[in-house]
Parts: C-alpha cells; structure tokens; sequence
C-alpha cells in the first residue's frame, strides 16, 4: 500500500539520519552535513532504499517552506536598523561582488551569460545555519568578526527575494530581457506588497484573537496555517513556496506573538527541514563526483578562493583591519542552504544542464564540509597577522600625543561595557583613551568629544601608541578568544607593573587569560550564575552575611576562582599620589642588637616618634635546603617579639623615620637616601 510504503521510507530516513548525524556531531561536523549524506546513502545513486521519492521531495518542500519561515522570523527589521552599516555596506558589497566576479569568469570560461549569473547567484549565499552555529558554540557571536558575518548573512538572506523573483526572468527566451527583468521586479514589488500586507496588518490580529481563547493547539494549528498558507499563496502567483514563506516569516518577526511563533514552529521545522536536505543528497551522484574529482576540486577551489577574496574585500573596504577581513572571509567562504533552494527552483526553470547541476551540487556539499576546518582556523590566521606586525593607517589613527599619556586607562573595546567604563572614568576625572576599530562607531564618539582612536589592540605597536608603558590599567572590554592572549601579552611586556582586566564570556577561557598575564579576568558566564545564586537565596530570606560568605565558598571551591578572579588589591605605587609627604623605610636588626627579644610595645615607636611598623620580614633557613626562605608578617601585634636579621618596614614621615632609626639604634639616614621610591614601594 501506498501510504505504508512512505511510511516504511520515512523510518529508513530518519533512522539512518540519527546515526550518521550523531557520527557527524562526533567528529564536530554539522549535522545538516550528516542529512545530506544520508540523502546520497540512501538514495537512488547509493542504496536505492527509497521507493516513492515523490512523496518524501512533497515533504521535503513543507520542510523548506518551514526552514524559511523560522529563518525570516529570526530576521528582526529592528537587529537590520541597528546593524545597518554591516548590513547594507559590507553585506551589498560582497553580494554584489561575488556575483560580478563569477558572472566575469564563467562567461570568460565560455557559458551564457544567463547561466552564469544563476551560478553567481548560487555562490554569493553562505550557511547562516552552520556559520552561526558554529560561532555560537566557539563563543564568537558576540566578538567583532561574529556581528560583521551575522550582518553579511543577514543581507545574504534577504538578497534571496530579489534572486528568487529574477529567475523565471532569466529562463524566458532571449528577446527582450531586459524587459521581462524589469518586469518581474515589478510583479515581485507587488506580491510582495501584498503578502506583507497581509502578514503585516491580517495576521497579527488573527493570532491575537486566538491567543485569547488560551489554547495552545489552536496557537501551534494557526502558526502552521499561516507559515504554509502565505508559501501557498506566493506559489500561485508565480512565486516558490519558500519565497513567501520568508517573507511571512520576516514581517511576523516584528509581531509581539513572533517569539512565540517561533517556538512552536521549530520542532516541525527540524522534523521536515532534515527531509529537504536528505531529498537534496538524494539528488547527489557519487559516481559523477568520481569521475570528475579534478573538476570538482578546482570548482571547490575557485569557490572558496573566490568568496575569501570578496568577503575580505568587504569587511576591508569598510576599514575594518586585515586581521578581521580573514576572520570573516573564512567564515563565509561556503555555499548556503539558501543555494540549494535556488538551484532546485533553477533545475525547474531549465537554467542549468545536469552535469553542471551534479558538479555544484557536490562542490556545496564539499565547502559546507570543510566549514568547520576554515572557522578552526581563523585564530591562527589571526594571530599570524598581528605577529606579522599589520596595521592599517587611519586619519582616525594614535597619534604621538597619545604616547605622552600618563597614569590613565586604555579602553579596548567601545561597545556597552566600553561606553559604560568611559563615562564612569569621565565623571570621576580620571585619564583614559579608546580603543576601537568600527570606524563608524570612532566616528560618532568622537563627535561627542571621546578620545577614541582607531587600532587593533593586538598589535604591540598600537598598544604602544596609547602610552600602555605609562599607563595605570588596560580594560579588554571584547570577547574575541583571538586577540585577548595576544593583547594581554603585548600589554604585559610594555609595562609588567599595568594592571590587566580582561572580559570573557566562558569560565574556561579564564584560566589561559590568566597564565597570559592578566591580572583580573571576569568571566560572563559566572558572574551572571552568581548574580543569580545571590537574588534567589535573597529570595527566602538568607541574610546578606551568609549570602556572601556562601559565595565565597563557590569561587574558591567550585571554580577556583582564587586564582581566575581574585578580589582586587591596590599596589601602594597607586595611592601614591595620594600620601605626598608617606615614606617607606627597612630597618634591619643586626647580630648583637639590643632589640632581638624585644617586644614591639616596648618601644613605643608610634607614640615617641609617630613612626609605625607595616610589616617584618623574617629570614629563616628551610629544612633541606641551602636556599634561604622569608616570612612576612604584616601588621605585628604589640606583643611580636623580634630577631636577629628581621627586617622591619617603617612608614611614616622623613622627620618621623629619622626619629624612628635614631631610637632604634641606628644613625639617621642622609635626608630621603635609600627612600623607597613610589614604583619601587609596591604592595
């Protein structure tokens, strides 16, 4: 029987699909990768399991339509408006350029000039859903490359519109192109209107009446009605199914229900988005990608070599540095999900012969495999940049007067925590200097009167430049993994007495931050936990004394943060400025002093010469070994008795120390002979 048939399909696909993808996640390779291959496992150039192909390539395109859906949901008009500089600049540059520059070589290489701009169209997508997985788990996303490449991508999804509306325009005979382009980009403006339209004003207030009957099936039946029904109404009027799916989708993103939406529709999404993939692989021929590897690797080739170029190029126009040029190239550098959607609606408009279809369709399937292994990369390209000493001139760049700096903070970073720091520096009257590398965002501060520069804070030279020899602190106030160790290292050798705060957002990066050099490093991930440990044993009551005393215990235990992020002290080299007339001095008492024995209240130091004693260093010798050990003891107690060779710390006044030494037995040293120094008197 017919429907049992699909149904015996649908369990050989998934349960092939649960095996290979959980190989696929344990090799950490995507698991959109693992359905392509069960596709070509399974399907009629593999195994040939699959008896009716038709039904599963029905369910494949309710799949699509659902990716779609959920894809332009994500799509928030308002994430567009506040990254619209990446959006329409880098995005608009490295679509258009990726597709200038296949169109030129394929017509060069000899096919028409309608195929090989569909093939340009195919190539200038990337993969919004392995790219940004794959930064989500690295913990990039929020780092300057990952809002650069979630940008580009986000343009790349919304170009998908006006491609899937040119393309029955390029399957039209020749005469009169130009006419029917223009033409439908007309007709595609006015469905379009239409279905915003719809979705805009009609949906949202459906969903309003029906989220007030409270019932959740009716909730999840009406997302699924419109999410198909708009894809619908787009294929009867001469669009795809998954045309109007994103664009319902993008416009119900800006609805109050859209979250909601959202999370209704994913588990029907994965469930029929994997079957589209699968149905994709079906359609891969492992024979004709055999006898055509040197082909196919020079394809693969040109394309990534093709995207890297591009998507750098955008990133750099913008001037943005070369480091993070690679970092975003790299990312990009496959073909998208998206690319499948136009070559299956391509294939049907007759725009690409079959051989050329296999050939892309594996040439994808190869660059989306080697996305994990190209991301991998991005640091140690990075890092191989900085040390090569890059660094890009700027009219917004350091100048010599910021190398004059002294005793202030250098900001690395001017984005919420960066702006944050700046004002409470500002309203405190405390010296600091930006650093950032948007040049948009440098703009704008500096109009408001910010001493904002840009620069790379990986590059020593930069560094440098904004006086970090002088300086009293550096804040890393960004989260790229690949610049951190390399900044705090630079910060370090130009000054080992600065103050280092680095921000990280996992607990496990702590630690490298640490052994790298910085003195303070505050992980996102944990004071976020502890905040809330705080408020919900606030919650019952627990007073504020057992509160901190139970956090303290976590810190040290838990998460050892005794040595990730200890409570912060205060070098005395920093109050300085602050104690003008203070002076340190070492007392040592020598073999025969009347003093070994002697009690400290005894002396009356403080009360006869207003001198006082910080702390003793006691030399003692370990057992086992030649190498003689000390003990500090800070802050003795009236009753501490001293010893031969015990170093005494005095402070106090010039007149105050003579007085003191005087009475200790000792001539009073020439007038701030031997005086600690600020730099030299440290904590």
């Amino acid at each position: 029987m017919p429907h049992t048939d699909l149904l015996r399909d649908l369990i050989v696909l998934y349960g092939m699909a649960m095996g290979i993808a959980y190989l696929m996640r344990r090799l950490r390779q995507p698991t959109l990768i693992g359905y392509l291959l069960t596709g070509m496992l399974a399907g009629p150039f593999g195994l040939r399991l699959i008896s009716d192909r038709s039904a599963v390539e029905i369910l494949a395109e309710v799949g699509v339509a659902l990716l779609l859906f959920t894809i332009g949901l994500e799509l928030s008009m308002q994430k567009l408006a506040k990254m619209k500089q990446v959006v329409l600049g880098a995005g608009s540059l490295q679509v258009a350029s990726t597709v200038l520059l296949s169109l030129a070589a394929l017509v060069a290489a000899g096919l028409a000039m309608r195929e090989s701009l569909f093939w340009g169209f195919l190539i200038a997508t990337s993969s919004t859903a392995i790219v940004l997985k794959l930064l989500h788990d690295r913990g990039e996303l929020e780092t300057v490359h990952g809002r650069l490449v979630l940008g580009i991508l986000l343009f790349q999804d919304l170009m998908v519109v006006p491609m899937m509306a040119l393309l029955p325009a390029l399957a039209a005979p020749g005469a009169g192109q130009a006419l029917k382009i223009l033409l439908a980009l007309g007709k595609s403006l006015a469905v379009v209107g239409v279905i915003l339209f719809g979705a805009r004003y009609l949906f949202p207030r459906l969903l309003r009446a029906i989220v007030l009957v409270r019932s959740r099936e009716l909730f999840v039946i009406a997302t699924i009605f419109f999410a198909l029904g708009t894809a619908w109404g787009a294929s009867q009027l001469g669009f795809s199914l998954a045309l109007g799916a994103f664009l319902a989708g993008i416009v119900l993103s800006e609805s109050e229900y859209g979250h909601q939406v959202l999370a209704e529709i994913l588990p029907f999404r994965d469930s029929f988005s994997s079957l589209f993939f699968i149905a994709v692989g079906m359609l891969i021929d492992l024979r004709f990608a055999a006898a055509h590897a040197g082909l196919l690797v020079t394809c693969v080739a040109a394309i990534l070599l093709g995207k890297f170029l591009m998507a750098g190029g955008s990133v750099l126009a913008l001037g943005f540095p070369l480091r993070l040029g690679a970092l975003v190239a790299l990312a990009l550098a496959q073909v998208g999900e998206f690319s499948f959607v136009l070559l299956r609606e391509g294939e049907r408009l007759g725009l690409m012969v079959a051989d050329r279809y296999q050939l892309f369709l594996s040439a994808t399937v190869l660059t989306m495999m080697l996305t994990p292994a190209l991301i991998q990369m991005g640091p140690h390209v990075s890092r191989w940049l900085g040390q090569k000493g890059e660094r890009r001139g700027s009219r917004l760049g350091l100048d010599e007067q910021t190398e004059q700096l002294r005793d202030h903070v250098i900001i690395c970073g001017y984005g919420m925590n960066g702006q944050r720091l700046a004002h409470l520096l500002r309203s405190n009257e405390f010296p600091y200097v930006v650093i950032e590398m948007n040049p948009r965002v440098i703009r704008a501060a500096r109009a408001e009167g910010e001493p904002i520069y840009f620069g790379d804070v990986g590059s020593h030279e930069i560094l440098k430049r904004a006086g970090c020899a002088h300086a009293r602190g550096i804040v890393l106030a960004i989260s790229d993994r690949a610049v951190l160790p390399r900044a705090i290292s630079h910060a370090r050798l130009l000054n080992p007495e600065i103050h280092i705060i680095a921000r990280t957002k996992r607990i496990e990066d702590a630690r490298e931050l640490r052994l790298t050099g910085a003195t303070d490093v505050v992980a996102e991930e944990l004071e976020a936990w502890m905040e809330i440990a705080v408020r919900v044993l606030r919650l019952y009551g627990m007073p504020r004394e057992a509160v901190a005393s139970q956090m303290t215990e976590l810190r040290a235990e838990d998460y050892d943060m005794a040595r990730i992020l200890p409570i912060p002290g205060q070098p005395l080299r920093h109050l300085w400025h602050l104690l003008p007339q203070v002076d340190l001095e070492l007392f040592v008492i020598p073999p025969g002093s009347p003093l070994a024995g002697a009690e400290l209240r005894q002396l009356e130091l403080r009360k006869r010469t207003g001198a006082s004693v910080l702390a003793v260093v006691r030399p003692y010798a370990r057992t086992g070994s030649s190498i003689p050990s000390t003990q500090v003891i800070h802050n003795p107690e009236p009753h501490f008795c001293f010893a031969e060779g015990d170093q005494v710390v005095l402070i106090g006044s010039r007149e105050q120390l003579t007085l003191a030494f005087s009475l200790l037995g000792e001539p009073a040293l020439p007038a701030r002979s031997g005086t600690a120094s600020p730099g030299a008197a440290g904590s």
